[in-house]
């Protein structure tokens, strides 16, 4: 028999039905992907000098509970031949780092922080030139001026590569001394970093190119640390595979993976990964641009597209739609691709400000009361569309807490049974929207017996919609202690989405 110690230990952290890892039998249920509500409108658009026509949320965006303001720190890109109008930008892209604060998450306000200059003045919001993709980690025992951390992609002529820096208020930054720490030779400005709140470990989650099945794409990989300054390079962790090449009619079309927003969620590994169908490739069928080197290290933004003139036009020479699919890890190395491969964020309809791309987002989400809160980049046309008229603005995705996915059962009983666990804590709470139906919980010991007082028919029936419902046995909250136990949800007319243990002392 399973013993204590072999139990798998459930806590308050929600327990999504992501896979079955801790499923042990199911019937009459189907497991359904929610993709995002959204708004109507972007939050952030370009609208200042210095943003030019674009703004990505390759970044971050955090929840100051002491300030009550939302901060985010995104980028833009100028392009080539700014450094008359942005003295010390040297990069040829022109990418600038910058930063944002909102009351409600909805509205932001772009202050002015007096750090770098553009067309003469100080009052911008700019932090940094010639960086990409800046992932923030709030370190709360980190000592003061290490409580926020930044690694992102340096374009620094001198040295390019990862960039990390530390600060106390999330403003005014110094770089460690161990610059550049990461893969300093190839072209990989995408890049999001997670945290684990148990173990500390660090993940890093990148964008790489390789070849498969005959053409060199981009592919997703993963590096840890300990420590922030100390990296270990894992090499690819997702590729696309036959099903993601499916579409294809023409030879020089294949599928890529745009990079990833990798974070931990319930005690696991999600993602948000952002899929390229790569329909026409102005630089040829292998995928590779003919002045990038073999090993992926020079030249991937050199200009997109020439005109008969000779100048250069804002456009991507690789075309095609993006949307972004749910993935999900137990360890951060090791990803699977949810069995449903429609858009967890999909694309908005004909004329919306992101009917074309899903191009990025930000690290993580937020929990924000009884909802998940994403930032995405919207892109109006698809990767390839000339701008204007194309437009690149900062959306927001919403989900019901825990919410990416469901185990749904109809009119007909069904059941989902979870493998004996070791419950940590008093009391169960469940997220089901049981609405028009029901849902009720055994609690079994771990060779599958109904426990005394804890059967189908001592369980007081659920029949509403909410993210945290007590469940109560014949009037009793607190389940048995000292003993793996499994858990058996009967669910009629309901969508149940997750799971967790009420710690003792918690209301």
């Amino acid at each position: 028999m399973q013993t204590v110690e072999d139990a798998p230990v459930i806590g308050s952290e929600p327990q999504l039905f992501i896979d079955d890892t801790i499923i042990s039998a199911k019937r009459g249920v189907v497991r359904t992907l929610h993709p995002a509500r959204k708004l109507e409108q972007p939050v952030l658009r370009p609208d200042r000098p210095w943003e030019g026509r674009r703004v990505y949320i390759y970044g971050s965006v955090y929840h100051d509970n002491d300030a009550g303001l939302f901060r985010m720190w995104y980028n833009t890109r100028l392009g080539r031949g700014q450094q008359e109008r942005a003295p010390g930008l040297r990069g040829r892209t022109g990418d600038i780092v910058l930063y944002a604060e909102s009351v409600d998450g909805v509205h932001w306000e772009k202050p002015g922080l007096g750090q770098h200059e553009f067309d003469g003045s100080r009052d911008n919001n700019i932090l940094f030139f010639d960086k990409h993709s800046p992932t923030v980690i709030v370190d709360a025992d980190a000592p003061p001026e290490y409580r926020f951390k930044m690694a992102a992609w340096n374009w620094d002529q001198d040295a390019s590569g990862y960039w990390i820096a530390h600060s106390a208020d999330g403003l005014n930054w110094r770089e460690y001394d161990v610059n550049p720490i990461l893969m300093r030779d190839e072209i990989l400005e995408s890049v999001t970093v997670a945290r684990h709140p148990r173990t500390g470990g660090y993940f890093a989650f990148h964008r790489l190119w390789g070849e498969v099945r005959g053409h060199v794409r981009r592919l997703v990989a993963v590096a840890t640390s300990r420590d922030f300054a100390t990296w270990t390079s894992h090499g690819v962790c997702l590729v696309p595979d036959e099903q993601d090449d499916a579409w294809i009619q023409d030879p020089g079309q294949r599928t890529e993976f745009y990079g990833m927003a990798g974070f931990v969620y319930g005690g696991r590994f999600l993602g948000f990964l952002p899929v390229f169908d790569v329909i026409k490739d102005a630089r040829g069928e292998s995928g590779m641009p003919a002045s990038v080197a073999a090993d992926g290290s020079k030249g991937l933004h050199a200009p997109a597209v020439i005109s008969e003139t000779g100048a250069e036009i804002d456009q991507a020479p690789w075309d095609g739609p993006i949307a972004a699919q749910l993935v999900h890890s137990r360890d951060g190395r090791n990803w699977q691709r949810f069995e449903d491969r429609s858009p967890i964020i999909p694309r908005g309809g004909p004329g919306s400000f992101d009917a074309g791309c899903i191009l990025c987002s930000a690290d993580r989400p937020l929990i924000r009361g009884d909802e998940v809160w994403h930032y995405y980049t919207a892109v109006s046309t698809m990767h390839g569309g000339p701008m204007p008229p194309k437009t690149i603005s900062i959306g927001l995705a919403k989900w019901r807490l825990d919410g990416f996915v469901s185990l749904d059962a109809g009119h007909f009983d069904g059941v989902v049974e979870t493998v004996p666990l070791q419950l940590a804590g008093e009391g169960l709470e469940v997220n089901v929207d049981a609405g028009d139906g029901s849902l009720a919980v055994e609690v079994l010991s771990a060779a599958g017996e109904p426990l005394a007082g804890f059967a189908r028919e001592d369980c007081q029936t659920i029949d509403a919609d909410g993210v945290r419902q007590a469940v109560r046995w014949a009037g009793k909250v607190r389940l048995p202690m000292g003993q793996p136990l499994r858990l058996r949800f009967h669910l009629e007319n309901a969508e149940l989405y997750s799971f967790r243990i009420r710690e003792a002392g918690q209301p």
